[in-house]
Protein backbone atom coordinates (compact mmCIF):
# COMPACT_ATOMS: atom_id res chain seq x y z
CA UNK A 1 0.00 0.00 0.00
CA UNK A 2 2.81 2.43 0.76
CA UNK A 3 4.49 1.82 -2.59
CA UNK A 4 1.16 2.12 -4.44
CA UNK A 5 0.38 5.35 -2.60
CA UNK A 6 3.85 6.70 -3.33
CA UNK A 7 3.54 5.77 -6.99
CA UNK A 8 0.16 7.56 -7.20
CA UNK A 9 1.58 10.74 -5.66
CA UNK A 10 4.59 10.66 -7.97
CA UNK A 11 2.39 10.15 -11.04
CA UNK A 12 0.15 13.05 -10.04
CA UNK A 13 3.19 15.27 -9.50
CA UNK A 14 4.78 14.36 -12.84
CA UNK A 15 1.54 14.76 -14.78
CA UNK A 16 0.95 18.07 -13.05
CA UNK A 17 4.39 19.29 -14.05
CA UNK A 18 3.81 18.18 -17.66
CA UNK A 19 0.52 20.07 -17.77
CA UNK A 20 2.12 23.16 -16.23
CA UNK A 21 5.05 23.12 -18.66
CA UNK A 22 3.12 22.42 -21.86
CA UNK A 23 4.06 24.92 -24.58
CA UNK A 24 1.88 26.99 -26.87
CA UNK A 25 -0.14 25.28 -29.59
CA UNK A 26 2.50 25.56 -32.31
CA UNK A 27 4.91 23.43 -30.27
CA UNK A 28 2.46 20.75 -29.06
CA UNK A 29 3.54 18.20 -31.67
CA UNK A 30 7.10 18.29 -30.40
CA UNK A 31 5.84 18.25 -26.81
CA UNK A 32 3.78 15.08 -27.26
CA UNK A 33 6.55 13.46 -29.27
CA UNK A 34 8.98 14.03 -26.40
CA UNK A 35 6.43 12.58 -23.91
CA UNK A 36 6.12 9.46 -26.08
CA UNK A 37 9.89 9.25 -26.46
CA UNK A 38 10.27 9.38 -22.68
CA UNK A 39 7.84 6.49 -22.29
CA UNK A 40 9.71 4.47 -24.92
CA UNK A 41 13.04 5.12 -23.21
CA UNK A 42 11.57 4.03 -19.87
CA UNK A 43 10.22 0.80 -21.36
CA UNK A 44 13.57 0.15 -23.05
CA UNK A 45 15.38 0.67 -19.76
CA UNK A 46 13.11 -1.70 -17.80
CA UNK A 47 13.06 -4.44 -20.45
CA UNK A 48 16.66 -4.45 -21.68
CA UNK A 49 18.96 -2.41 -19.44
CA UNK A 50 17.68 -2.97 -15.89
CA UNK A 51 18.10 -6.79 -15.97
CA UNK A 52 21.79 -6.27 -16.73
CA UNK A 53 22.33 -3.34 -14.34
CA UNK A 54 20.30 -4.35 -11.28
CA UNK A 55 20.43 -7.62 -9.35
CA UNK A 56 16.82 -7.19 -8.21
CA UNK A 57 13.63 -5.29 -9.04
CA UNK A 58 14.88 -1.87 -8.00
CA UNK A 59 13.24 0.22 -10.73
CA UNK A 60 10.33 1.25 -8.48
CA UNK A 61 12.57 2.42 -5.64
CA UNK A 62 14.88 4.24 -8.05
CA UNK A 63 11.94 5.94 -9.78
CA UNK A 64 10.35 7.01 -6.49
CA UNK A 65 13.66 8.39 -5.22
CA UNK A 66 14.27 10.23 -8.50
CA UNK A 67 10.80 11.75 -8.29
CA UNK A 68 11.40 12.92 -4.72
CA UNK A 69 14.64 14.57 -5.84
CA UNK A 70 12.75 16.13 -8.76
CA UNK A 71 10.23 17.64 -6.31
CA UNK A 72 13.09 19.31 -4.45
CA UNK A 73 14.65 20.56 -7.68
CA UNK A 74 11.34 21.98 -8.96
CA UNK A 75 10.66 23.79 -5.68
CA UNK A 76 14.22 25.10 -5.62
CA UNK A 77 13.91 26.51 -9.14
CA UNK A 78 10.49 28.01 -8.49
CA UNK A 79 11.76 29.83 -5.42
CA UNK A 80 14.83 31.01 -7.30
CA UNK A 81 12.81 32.29 -10.25
CA UNK A 82 9.89 33.66 -8.27
CA UNK A 83 11.59 35.45 -5.40
CA UNK A 84 13.84 38.47 -5.29
CA UNK A 85 17.48 37.52 -5.33
CA UNK A 86 18.06 39.16 -2.02
CA UNK A 87 15.28 37.23 -0.33
CA UNK A 88 15.95 33.80 -1.88
CA UNK A 89 18.66 32.72 0.56
CA UNK A 90 16.30 33.43 3.47
CA UNK A 91 13.40 31.64 1.73
CA UNK A 92 15.44 28.48 1.38
CA UNK A 93 15.61 28.14 5.14
CA UNK A 94 11.93 28.70 5.84
CA UNK A 95 10.29 25.84 7.81
CA UNK A 96 8.24 24.57 4.85
CA UNK A 97 11.34 24.32 2.67
CA UNK A 98 13.27 22.55 5.40
CA UNK A 99 10.39 20.07 5.84
CA UNK A 100 10.40 19.31 2.09
CA UNK A 101 14.15 18.75 2.07
CA UNK A 102 14.03 16.62 5.23
CA UNK A 103 11.20 14.44 3.94
CA UNK A 104 13.04 13.98 0.65
CA UNK A 105 16.19 12.80 2.41
CA UNK A 106 14.19 10.46 4.66
CA UNK A 107 12.36 8.91 1.70
CA UNK A 108 15.53 8.36 -0.31
CA UNK A 109 17.27 6.78 2.70
CA UNK A 110 14.28 4.52 3.44
CA UNK A 111 14.11 3.37 -0.18
CA UNK A 112 17.79 2.50 -0.01
CA UNK A 113 17.12 0.58 3.19
CA UNK A 114 14.39 -1.50 1.50
CA UNK A 115 16.87 -2.52 -1.19
CA UNK A 116 19.39 -3.49 1.48
CA UNK A 117 16.79 -5.49 3.42
CA UNK A 118 15.71 -7.39 0.30
CA UNK A 119 19.26 -8.71 -0.08
CA UNK A 120 19.83 -9.36 3.62
CA UNK A 121 21.08 -12.86 4.18
CA UNK A 122 21.27 -13.69 0.47
CA UNK A 123 24.41 -15.48 -0.63
CA UNK A 124 23.44 -14.95 -4.25
CA UNK A 125 21.09 -12.56 -6.05
CA UNK A 126 20.85 -12.73 -9.82
CA UNK A 127 18.42 -11.40 -12.39
CA UNK A 128 17.58 -11.81 -16.03
CA UNK A 129 14.58 -11.36 -18.31
CA UNK A 130 12.61 -14.02 -16.43
CA UNK A 131 12.96 -12.47 -13.00
CA UNK A 132 15.07 -12.35 -9.84
CA UNK A 133 16.49 -15.44 -8.14
CA UNK A 134 17.91 -15.31 -4.62
CA UNK A 135 19.68 -18.05 -2.70
CA UNK A 136 19.45 -17.71 1.07
CA UNK A 137 20.99 -19.80 3.85
CA UNK A 138 18.68 -19.98 6.87
CA UNK A 139 18.89 -21.27 10.40
CA UNK A 140 15.87 -23.52 9.91
CA UNK A 141 13.15 -24.15 7.32
CA UNK A 142 10.62 -22.05 9.21
CA UNK A 143 12.81 -18.95 9.29
CA UNK A 144 11.70 -15.84 7.49
CA UNK A 145 13.36 -15.14 4.11
CA UNK A 146 16.65 -13.40 4.77
CA UNK A 147 17.08 -14.73 8.32
CA UNK A 148 20.65 -15.98 8.35
CA UNK A 149 22.50 -18.12 10.86
CA UNK A 150 22.63 -16.93 14.41
CA UNK A 151 22.99 -18.15 17.97
CA UNK A 152 19.63 -19.89 17.69
CA UNK A 153 20.97 -22.20 14.96
CA UNK A 154 22.37 -24.73 17.42
CA UNK A 155 21.06 -27.72 15.48
CA UNK A 156 23.13 -28.06 12.32
CA UNK A 157 20.61 -30.55 10.90
CA UNK A 158 18.05 -27.75 10.53
CA UNK A 159 20.24 -25.41 8.52
CA UNK A 160 19.00 -25.12 4.98
CA UNK A 161 19.42 -23.33 1.68
CA UNK A 162 16.37 -21.76 0.02
CA UNK A 163 15.79 -20.69 -3.58
CA UNK A 164 13.54 -17.62 -3.83
CA UNK A 165 11.87 -16.48 -7.03
CA UNK A 166 10.62 -13.04 -6.09
CA UNK A 167 8.84 -13.65 -2.78
CA UNK A 168 8.05 -17.33 -3.45
CA UNK A 169 10.17 -20.24 -2.21
CA UNK A 170 11.01 -22.45 -5.17
CA UNK A 171 13.06 -25.04 -3.39
CA UNK A 172 14.69 -25.91 -0.08
CA UNK A 173 17.64 -28.16 0.71
CA UNK A 174 19.09 -29.13 4.07
CA UNK A 175 22.82 -28.44 4.27
CA UNK A 176 23.70 -31.32 6.59
CA UNK A 177 25.34 -34.11 4.56
CA UNK A 178 22.95 -36.70 5.94
CA UNK A 179 19.84 -34.74 4.98
CA UNK A 180 20.62 -32.98 1.73
CA UNK A 181 18.95 -35.68 -0.39
CA UNK A 182 15.64 -35.38 1.47
CA UNK A 183 12.79 -34.21 -0.80
CA UNK A 184 11.45 -31.04 0.81
CA UNK A 185 9.15 -28.05 0.28
CA UNK A 186 6.22 -28.94 -2.04
CA UNK A 187 7.71 -32.33 -2.99
CA UNK A 188 7.76 -34.24 0.31
CA UNK A 189 7.13 -37.96 0.57
CA UNK A 190 3.51 -37.32 1.58
CA UNK A 191 2.89 -34.82 -1.24
CA UNK A 192 1.01 -35.75 -4.39
CA UNK A 193 4.14 -35.97 -6.50
CA UNK A 194 6.04 -37.91 -3.82
CA UNK A 195 3.29 -40.51 -3.43
CA UNK A 196 2.92 -40.85 -7.21
CA UNK A 197 6.64 -41.33 -7.89
CA UNK A 198 7.16 -43.79 -5.04
CA UNK A 199 4.04 -45.78 -5.87
CA UNK A 200 4.86 -46.07 -9.58
CA UNK A 201 8.50 -46.83 -8.78
CA UNK A 202 7.56 -50.09 -7.09
CA UNK A 203 7.11 -51.62 -10.54
CA UNK A 204 10.68 -50.87 -11.67
CA UNK A 205 12.76 -48.13 -13.27
CA UNK A 206 10.88 -44.95 -14.19
CA UNK A 207 11.04 -42.50 -17.08
CA UNK A 208 10.02 -39.16 -15.58
CA UNK A 209 9.52 -35.74 -17.18
CA UNK A 210 9.39 -32.59 -15.06
CA UNK A 211 8.20 -29.21 -16.35
CA UNK A 212 9.84 -26.62 -14.12
CA UNK A 213 13.22 -27.09 -12.45
CA UNK A 214 13.34 -24.88 -9.36
CA UNK A 215 16.16 -26.20 -7.18
CA UNK A 216 15.84 -29.65 -8.78
CA UNK A 217 14.17 -31.17 -5.70
CA UNK A 218 12.20 -33.79 -7.65
CA UNK A 219 15.51 -35.40 -8.64
CA UNK A 220 15.80 -36.58 -5.02
CA UNK A 221 13.38 -39.38 -5.96
CA UNK A 222 15.68 -40.61 -8.73
CA UNK A 223 17.13 -44.12 -8.39
CA UNK A 224 19.74 -46.00 -10.34
CA UNK A 225 18.14 -46.96 -13.63
CA UNK A 226 15.64 -44.09 -13.60
CA UNK A 227 15.78 -41.29 -16.16
CA UNK A 228 14.62 -37.78 -15.27
CA UNK A 229 14.26 -35.02 -17.86
CA UNK A 230 13.65 -31.48 -16.64
CA UNK A 231 12.24 -28.75 -18.89
CA UNK A 232 13.14 -25.22 -17.75
CA UNK A 233 12.64 -21.95 -19.62
CA UNK A 234 15.01 -19.88 -17.46
CA UNK A 235 18.70 -20.63 -18.15
CA UNK A 236 19.65 -18.75 -14.98
CA UNK A 237 17.59 -21.19 -12.91
CA UNK A 238 19.50 -24.08 -14.47
CA UNK A 239 22.80 -22.43 -13.53
CA UNK A 240 21.69 -21.77 -9.94
CA UNK A 241 20.30 -25.29 -9.46
CA UNK A 242 23.58 -26.81 -10.61
CA UNK A 243 25.93 -24.52 -8.67
CA UNK A 244 24.09 -23.75 -5.42
CA UNK A 245 22.11 -26.97 -4.85
CA UNK A 246 23.08 -30.63 -5.13
CA UNK A 247 19.79 -32.39 -5.91
CA UNK A 248 20.71 -32.85 -9.57
CA UNK A 249 24.27 -34.09 -9.13
CA UNK A 250 23.47 -36.24 -6.06
CA UNK A 251 20.70 -38.12 -7.82
CA UNK A 252 21.59 -41.73 -8.82
CA UNK A 253 19.23 -41.35 -11.78
CA UNK A 254 20.29 -40.25 -15.24
CA UNK A 255 19.30 -36.55 -15.20
CA UNK A 256 18.91 -34.31 -18.26
CA UNK A 257 17.88 -30.65 -18.43
CA UNK A 258 16.27 -29.18 -21.55
CA UNK A 259 16.39 -25.37 -21.66
CA UNK A 260 13.42 -23.71 -23.34
CA UNK A 261 9.66 -23.44 -23.17
CA UNK A 262 8.42 -26.86 -22.07
CA UNK A 263 5.46 -27.05 -24.40
CA UNK A 264 7.51 -26.10 -27.46
CA UNK A 265 10.25 -28.53 -26.44
CA UNK A 266 7.79 -31.40 -26.00
CA UNK A 267 6.14 -30.62 -29.34
CA UNK A 268 9.49 -30.92 -31.08
CA UNK A 269 10.39 -34.24 -29.43
CA UNK A 270 9.32 -37.69 -30.46
CA UNK A 271 7.07 -39.48 -27.91
CA UNK A 272 9.18 -39.95 -24.78
CA UNK A 273 7.12 -42.68 -23.14
CA UNK A 274 7.15 -41.07 -19.69
CA UNK A 275 5.76 -43.08 -16.80
CA UNK A 276 5.15 -39.83 -14.91
CA UNK A 277 5.03 -36.25 -16.20
CA UNK A 278 5.19 -33.55 -13.52
CA UNK A 279 3.89 -30.06 -14.34
CA UNK A 280 5.24 -27.54 -11.83
CA UNK A 281 6.04 -24.42 -13.84
CA UNK A 282 4.13 -21.77 -11.93
CA UNK A 283 6.31 -18.88 -10.76
CA UNK A 284 4.58 -17.87 -7.57
CA UNK A 285 1.01 -16.95 -8.40
CA UNK A 286 1.49 -16.25 -12.11
CA UNK A 287 -0.22 -18.78 -14.35
CA UNK A 288 1.37 -19.96 -17.62
CA UNK A 289 -2.01 -20.53 -19.26
CA UNK A 290 -0.53 -22.24 -22.32
CA UNK A 291 0.53 -25.13 -20.03
CA UNK A 292 -3.00 -25.66 -18.68
CA UNK A 293 -5.10 -25.82 -21.85
CA UNK A 294 -6.75 -28.83 -23.44
CA UNK A 295 -4.19 -28.76 -26.26
CA UNK A 296 -1.33 -28.77 -23.73
CA UNK A 297 -2.81 -31.79 -21.90
CA UNK A 298 -3.26 -33.61 -25.19
CA UNK A 299 0.47 -33.08 -25.78
CA UNK A 300 1.31 -34.34 -22.28
CA UNK A 301 -0.58 -37.58 -22.77
CA UNK A 302 1.07 -38.11 -26.16
CA UNK A 303 4.39 -38.03 -24.31
CA UNK A 304 3.16 -40.42 -21.59
CA UNK A 305 2.84 -44.18 -21.78
CA UNK A 306 -0.74 -45.46 -22.16
CA UNK A 307 -0.94 -46.05 -18.40
CA UNK A 308 1.17 -43.00 -17.52
CA UNK A 309 0.13 -40.38 -14.96
CA UNK A 310 0.23 -36.59 -15.06
CA UNK A 311 0.99 -34.79 -11.75
CA UNK A 312 0.02 -31.11 -11.76
CA UNK A 313 1.00 -28.78 -8.94
CA UNK A 314 -2.06 -26.56 -8.37
CA UNK A 315 -1.12 -24.78 -5.12
CA UNK A 316 -2.04 -21.12 -5.51
CA UNK A 317 -3.03 -18.37 -3.11
CA UNK A 318 -5.25 -16.40 -5.46
CA UNK A 319 -6.43 -18.75 -8.23
CA UNK A 320 -8.38 -22.02 -7.90
CA UNK A 321 -6.87 -24.32 -10.52
CA UNK A 322 -8.77 -27.43 -9.44
CA UNK A 323 -11.81 -26.82 -11.72
CA UNK A 324 -9.47 -25.98 -14.60
CA UNK A 325 -7.60 -29.29 -14.35
CA UNK A 326 -10.84 -31.18 -13.75
CA UNK A 327 -12.45 -29.67 -16.85
CA UNK A 328 -9.51 -30.48 -19.10
CA UNK A 329 -9.23 -34.01 -17.72
CA UNK A 330 -12.97 -34.61 -18.17
CA UNK A 331 -12.83 -33.40 -21.77
CA UNK A 332 -10.10 -35.99 -22.46
CA UNK A 333 -11.90 -38.82 -20.66
CA UNK A 334 -9.43 -38.81 -17.75
CA UNK A 335 -9.94 -38.95 -14.00
CA UNK A 336 -8.47 -36.66 -11.34
CA UNK A 337 -7.23 -37.54 -7.85
CA UNK A 338 -6.48 -34.63 -5.53
CA UNK A 339 -3.77 -35.02 -2.89
CA UNK A 340 -3.14 -32.37 -0.24
CA UNK A 341 -0.49 -32.31 2.47
CA UNK A 342 -0.02 -29.95 5.41
CA UNK A 343 2.90 -27.80 6.51
CA UNK A 344 5.69 -29.36 8.56
CA UNK A 345 8.30 -26.63 8.77
CA UNK A 346 10.84 -28.47 10.97
CA UNK A 347 10.95 -31.12 8.23
CA UNK A 348 11.16 -28.48 5.51
CA UNK A 349 7.72 -29.40 4.15
CA UNK A 350 5.24 -26.86 2.77
CA UNK A 351 1.51 -27.36 2.29
CA UNK A 352 0.82 -28.34 -1.32
CA UNK A 353 -2.07 -29.33 -3.55
CA UNK A 354 -1.48 -31.77 -6.40
CA UNK A 355 -3.85 -33.08 -9.05
CA UNK A 356 -2.98 -36.54 -10.38
CA UNK A 357 -4.54 -37.09 -13.82
CA UNK A 358 -4.81 -40.34 -15.76
CA UNK A 359 -7.05 -43.13 -16.96
CA UNK A 360 -9.35 -44.57 -14.31
CA UNK A 361 -7.56 -47.93 -14.57
CA UNK A 362 -4.13 -46.31 -14.19
CA UNK A 363 -5.20 -44.50 -11.03
CA UNK A 364 -6.88 -47.62 -9.63
CA UNK A 365 -3.63 -49.53 -10.13
CA UNK A 366 -1.90 -47.24 -7.60
CA UNK A 367 -3.38 -48.02 -4.14
CA UNK A 368 -1.29 -45.35 -2.39
CA UNK A 369 -2.74 -42.67 -4.66
CA UNK A 370 -6.25 -43.98 -4.11
CA UNK A 371 -5.79 -44.02 -0.32
CA UNK A 372 -4.26 -40.51 -0.11
CA UNK A 373 -6.52 -38.74 -2.59
CA UNK A 374 -9.94 -37.16 -2.53
CA UNK A 375 -12.35 -36.71 -5.40
CA UNK A 376 -12.67 -33.17 -6.86
CA UNK A 377 -15.51 -31.18 -5.33
CA UNK A 378 -18.43 -30.38 -7.63
CA UNK A 379 -17.73 -27.06 -9.33
CA UNK A 380 -18.34 -24.99 -12.40
CA UNK A 381 -15.69 -26.56 -14.61
CA UNK A 382 -13.53 -24.09 -16.47
CA UNK A 383 -12.27 -25.58 -19.73
CA UNK A 384 -9.27 -23.63 -20.96
CA UNK A 385 -8.14 -23.95 -24.55
CA UNK A 386 -5.55 -22.17 -26.64
CA UNK A 387 -8.40 -19.95 -27.86
CA UNK A 388 -10.14 -19.23 -24.56
CA UNK A 389 -9.31 -18.91 -20.88
CA UNK A 390 -10.71 -16.79 -18.05
CA UNK A 391 -8.73 -16.04 -14.92
CA UNK A 392 -11.61 -13.91 -13.65
CA UNK A 393 -13.81 -16.99 -13.21
CA UNK A 394 -11.26 -18.88 -11.09
CA UNK A 395 -10.13 -16.13 -8.71
CA UNK A 396 -10.45 -16.94 -5.01
CA UNK A 397 -12.65 -14.05 -4.00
Amino acid sequence: PLFCGGLFVCCMFCHGELARLKPSAEHLTRFYMMCSLGGAIGALFVALIAPHVFRGYYELQVALAACVILVVVVNYRERQEGGASGRFYEARWQPAWMVIAGVAVAIVVSLGATIRDENKGAILTVRNFYGVLRVIDQANPGALPGQSYGAEASNADLRCRVLMNGTIKHGLQFLAAGRRREPTSYYAHNSGVGITLESAGQRGALRVGVIGLGAGTVAAYGRAGDRYTFYEINPLDVEVANKEFTFLRDSPANVDVVVGDARLSLEQETPQGFDILVVDAFSGDSIPIHLLTRQAFELYFRQLKPNGLLAVHISNEYVDLEPVVEAVASSLGKKVALITNADDHPAGIFAANWAIVGDAAALAAEPRIEDASIAPAPSDKQLWTDDYSSLFRVFKW
